[in-house]
């Protein structure tokens, strides 16, 4: 099986896609943002690519929106802009992209950075979904399941995204903010508990009974798993 790329604002007949073509990668165009959701939510993304050129759709809402069909699985994205574009680079990067080219691009070069993408975000791909295990908990990010001491605990999708997380965060103090960012994908502006709810949920299901107590809070802050006292 072959690479997956999701392209948004590329014309079907640019040099980019025949070289993307030639080097037998699969290649979607887009359309718009609905029309590269409806294919994220059917099929892998292994790659992102984005032309600035003729695209309206903020690369940001973009990279959520694919992330949210994809059900949290991982994918760089790598965008071109026109050369007289005045955006800052950084910028970009700090709205998600992983790589940035001008155009026109060398096709060389942007294969190359695009082999390298992938290679990196496969090994990062292959260690998300190693089974995560502190003391006696175990969550497998390939079935989507969780045990501790061998006992199977049910939760809910939003739940099990919440432990995901503050596992992979392991003695790291995870505020709120960034649990509403990364859990929920969205920067909450407004006083919200929500997070406080899914907490207590959290510690009935996988705190209740162990004499060790996993999930903590760090008041004024946020919470953290550790092993427990």
């Amino acid at each position: 099986m072959h690479e997956s790329i999701l392209a948004l604002g590329l014309a079907r007949d640019s040099e980019v896609v025949d070289a993307l073509l030639e080097e037998r990668f699969e290649i979607y165009i887009a359309g718009d943002e609905e029309e590269a959701a409806q294919y994220a939510r059917s099929h892998p993304v292994d790659l992102l690519l984005m032309d600035l050129t003729d695209s309206a759709v903020p690369l940001t809402r973009l990279i959520r929106t694919v992330q949210r069909e994809q059900k949290g699985r991982r994918f760089p994205a790598v965008v071109l802009t026109p050369s007289e574009m005045d955006l800052p680079v950084s910028k970009l990067f700090r709205a998600g992209a992983n790589d940035v080219l001008k155009k026109p691009a060398d096709t060389d070069e942007l294969l190359a950075r695009i082999r390298n993408l992938l290679s990196l975000f496969g090994l990062i791909e292959e260690q998300y979904g190693q089974t995560v295990t502190i003391a006696d908990l175990d969550i497998d990010p390939k079935s989507r399941t969780v045990t501790r001491g061998g006992i199977p605990i049910e939760l809910t999708a939003k739940e099990y995204d919440l432990l995901l997380y503050l596992a992979r965060h392991v003695n790291q103090v995870c505020s709120r903010e960034d649990i509403l960012k990364y859990v929920w994908e969205f920067e909450f502006h407004m006083v919200t508990n929500v997070v406080d709810v899914y907490i207590r949920h959290l510690r009935k299901k996988v705190d209740r009974g162990f004499k060790k107590k996993l999930i903590h809070t760090v008041r004024g802050v946020g919470y953290i798993i550790k092993e427990g006292q």
